[in-house]
C-alpha cells in the first residue's frame, strides 16, 4: 500500500520535471553592439552581451569576441551552467552531443556579477567569451549566432 501511495505522489512530480522546457538564450550576431545589452533573465540571473575587439598582436591574433556578463540578483550563491552552441556562416559548428569543452560553468555569490573580458588568463575567459570573427582575415567563417542552451541555475552554500 505504501508503495502505491508513493507511486501516486511521485508520478505527477516526475511528469512535471520531464515536461519542463530546456532554458536557452539565442543571440544573433547582428544583435551585438559595443555596449552591454540585456539579452535575458532566468530565475533572477540576468545575462548581458556585447562585442569587443580582442587583439593580441604579440601572438598575431586579431579577433572580435562576444563577451557575456552574468548578474546574480538572487539572495543565494549560485552555480550557473550551460552548453554553448555556435553557428558560423549559418551552419551549426558545435558538435552534438555537446562535448565537455562547450559546457560552461560559473559560480556567483549573491548580488555579484562576472563579465567576460579579452584577458585570456581570466578564470572565466572560456566561459564568458564567444568567438565572432578574425579581424585580419576575410576568408574565415564568421559567427552568425550563438546559443546558451540547457541553462541550469543551482544554489550552493559557502
Amino acid at each position: 500500500m505504501k508503495g502505491f501511495i508513493l507511486l501516486f505522489i511521485m508520478f505527477p512530480l516526475l511528469a512535471l520535471c520531464q515536461n519542463e522546457p530546456a532554458r536557452a538564450i539565442t543571440l544573433g550576431y547582428e544583435q551585438l553592439t559595443g555596449n552591454w545589452t540585456e539579452i535575458s533573465s532566468v530565475e533572477g540571473v540576468i545575462f548581458y552581451a556585447k562585442k569587443a575587439d580582442c587583439n593580441h598582436p604579440e601572438n598575431g591574433i586579431f579577433q572580435e569576441m562576444a563577451l557575456i556578463k552574468v548578474v546574480n540578483t538572487t539572495p543565494y550563491n549560485i552555480t550557473v551552467s550551460w552548453d554553448l552552441l555556435q553557428w558560423l556562416d549559418g551552419q551549426l559548428w558545435t558538435r552534438l552531443p555537446v562535448r565537455a569543452e562547450k559546457k560552461k560553468l560559473i559560480h556567483l555569490e549573491e548580488g555579484n556579477s562576472l563579465e567576460g573580458s579579452c584577458d585570456q588568463d581570466s578564470d572565466y575567459y572560456s566561459s564568458l567569451t564567444v568567438f565572432c570573427r578574425f579581424l585580419n582575415y576575410d576568408d574565415k567563417p564568421e559567427l552568425t549566432k550563438f546559443e546558451l542552451s540547457n541553462i541550469i541555475i543551482t544554489p550552493y552554500e559557502k
